[in-house]
């Protein structure tokens, strides 16, 4: 947490001098997230001999990863330089191509060339047989295939259930391909805030936490997020850029019975406090219970709905009270519906007597 921020604000607001409505609203400022895939990260200059690109086409995307940006419409071959090490410089050295097939080409420096987007993983090993190192070359297209695109997420979906500075991001992947997460970067462009990312368990996911951000700040940079999809010897780029501010989406509330005409709503227990700075404001629906419809149910006629910031709400009998939250300031995502059910009150039944 930026410690020197939130002095300044608890300053301001102790003396007075601003509103607290309008500290609350220096919170969020009205933007929406933007997802999309990412093209090339970066392009280089190139130049053509006969049908093979002779330039550097290709850069790094971590240690002992090449990737080579391929023009499905043009040249459909590039040579890349591939180095065993600085240390090696001199030796005997020999090369092998995805294990198995061993190369003419000897020496610490060798050209390999990439037809299409047939990436490869190459392997260096001393006069005895040793390995000694590695580089994956692979193939960067201008294709969607590995992950999905859908209607209502896109391709990367990013929400979190409060201000901490974590983040999840998900996404479904293509029915065709079987693909993993080669490298993720996660940045602001004033390269102030430390953001790391890991894969959860099951291969959908990442979180995420920036651990620079500070809730009682104003958010001034979005986050830069891209992720690097693998399939085979094929990499696709997926970017999505977002204020924290605006994919937060509280848990669920809680609802308790005070008694027959009232219940009370609960701020969920991962919201942040204090709930003065971070105020909620709730989405109310009363349904009729001899309906049995659910709370995301699309026929308004047996339906009530407001908003309120009251934590006690009326019951009426014989209905049915849906409840969800968002931040009062944000233009951020409602929580999910928590459910009230009624309960009727059924007369008992008089036993029938049977003749014996």
């Amino acid at each position: 947490m930026n410690l020197q921020s939130s002095s300044l604000i608890v300053q301001s607001r102790s003396s007075g001098r601003l509103p607290v409505s309008l500290l609350f609203q220096s919170r969020c400022v009205p933007d929406k997230c933007s997802i999309t895939p990412a093209g090339p990260f970066r392009m280089e200059r190139f130049q053509h001999l006969g049908s093979i690109q002779t330039s550097e086409s290709f850069w790094k995307l971590k240690p002992n990863v090449l990737v080579v940006d391929v023009d499905v419409k043009g040249v459909n071959r590039v040579e890349v330089p591939v180095i065993c090490g600085e240390a090696y410089e001199g030796h005997n050295i020999t090369w092998t191509k995805n294990k198995d097939k061993h190369l003419e080409a000897q020496g610490n420096r060798i050209t390999v060339t990439v037809e299409g987007w047939k990436g490869a993983n190459y392997s260096c090993f001393d006069n005895e047989g040793s390995y000694l190192n590695h580089t994956l070359v692979l193939a960067q297209w201008s294709f969607r295939k590995i992950i999905r695109n859908t209607p209502e997420k896109g391709y990367i979906h990013c929400a979190t259930n409060n201000y901490g500075g974590f983040f999840q991001c998900s996404w479904s992947w293509g029915e065709n391909r079987h693909g993993h997460i080669t490298h993720i970067e996660a940045i602001r462009p004033d390269g102030g805030s430390n953001i790391s990312c890991s894969l959860d368990p099951g291969g959908k996911s990442i979180t995420c936490l920036d651990q620079d951000y500070c809730p009682y700040a104003e958010e001034l940079e979005r986050i830069n997020l891209t992720v690097y999809f693998r399939s085979s010897f094929v990499v696709e780029s997926y970017n999505a850029k977002f204020y924290i501010m605006n994919i937060v989406k509280p848990d669920m509330v809680a609802i308790s019975r005070i008694n027959h005409t009232c219940v009370e709503v609960g701020y969920p227990d991962s919201w942040n406090t204090p709930s003065s700075y971070f105020p909620l404001i709730f989405q109310v629906k009363e349904i009729r219970c001899r309906k049995r419809k659910k709370c995301d149910c699309s026929q308004l006629s047996s339906i009530e709905t407001y908003r309120t910031q009251s934590l006690q709400l009326p019951v009426s009998k014989g209905k049915m009270v849906c409840v969800r939250a968002k931040d009062e300031f944000c233009n951020s995502s409602w929580s999910e519906w928590s459910q009230y059910k009624c309960k009727k009150n059924r007369k008992q039944r008089k036993p029938k007597l049977k003749m014996l």
